[in-house]
């Protein structure tokens, strides 16, 4: 298999593309294979220019500017829409415009699309570069969802998938709730490559202890019904044991955080669920293009 295109979701990531860019050119100039970016402009607030130096190696790198701000999730739901929509039939590559999705890792990508095409990739993290607490953080959120899914998640949009796959991960709404829940969901037999999660490339990072929890949520949203069920099986463990005196008050309190829990989750599939992919087209105000370096291009922002 010889096309691939990259697809990156970027809000005000300006400068960490200029670096990016050039880094996946140099991992994969040598492969001999047909690539394209499009970068997806999720209604940026920042106005920068893309400047490149030397000739990249793409056949060619384009900008899908989005008219709202949709967060990355649906931005990616959007631009695989559109794929499908172009009737695409190549290799899709997903990775984050920050850099900490390890570019180096690309080369083993294609290597495991051109074996297996039709079977998903995941890059699954390893170590994180982040403070102790949000890395402590973290590891509760992948055991929270492990106990209410039995998904083991350690991965995120770092994925790689083949254009046949856009019918069944495009049937329903789970991936405007998060992408890593709805691959999990739809698809059980994939590869794994692991990588370590690097630090940010430039600027500040958008993570927070509070997109961590809306996070979990998200991805829990996607198992709504099975999350229920297990909230069920907790509440009867709990029930059972409110004869020893000591766990009698658990019961009660035990009542009320999972029903605010499963409330929370469903409202986040609620609110996701109103996101029509049919519609989501009209939010692309315009897609830039270019083919050549050395090159700049001047992309859209939001006023």
């Amino acid at each position: 298999m010889n096309n691939f295109v990259i697809l990156i979701p970027s809000y005000n990531d300006w400068d960490s593309l200029n670096v990016l860019i050039p880094k996946i050119h140099n991992v994969i100039k040598d492969l001999n294979k047909n690539i394209s970016i499009i970068i997806i402009n999720d209604s940026s607030t920042i106005k920068k220019r893309l400047i490149f130096k030397d000739k990249l190696c793409f056949n060619k790198i384009e900008i899908l500017n989005l008219l709202e701000n949709v967060k990355a999730q649906k931005a990616v739901a959007t631009t695989l829409y559109y794929l499908k929509k172009k009737n695409y039939n190549g290799g899709i590559i997903i990775m984050d415009a920050d850099g900490q999705d390890d570019p180096a890792k690309l080369p083993e990508i294609i290597a495991h699309a051109e074996k297996n095409p039709k079977m998903i990739l995941t890059v699954n993290r390893l170590q994180r570069e982040d403070s102790l607490l949000f890395k402590l953080l973290y590891e509760m959120h992948l055991l929270m969802v492990y106990i209410f899914t039995f998904k083991n998640l350690r991965f995120g949009v770092y994925s790689y998938m083949h254009a046949t796959h856009l019918n069944k991960i495009l049937s329903n709404n789970d991936l405007c709730n998060a992408f890593a829940g709805s691959i999990a969901r739809n698809f059980e037999n994939k590869n794994i490559i692991y990588a370590d999660r690097k630090k940010r490339l430039l600027g500040k990072s958008q993570n927070s202890y509070l997109n961590l929890v809306y996070y979990s949520l998200s991805i829990l949203s996607v198992f709504r019904y099975r999350v229920l069920i297990h909230s069920f099986i907790l509440l009867l463990i709990l029930f059972l044991l409110s004869n020893i005196k000591i766990f009698s008050l658990f019961v009660l309190t035990g009542f009320v955080v999972l029903s605010i829990f499963n409330l929370s989750i469903f409202l986040i599939s609620f609110r996701n669920n109103k996101f029509n992919l049919n519609n989501s087209l009209n939010n692309i105000g315009n897609i830039e293009n270019f083919t050549h370096g050395p090159s700049h291009i001047q992309a859209s922002h939001r006023k």
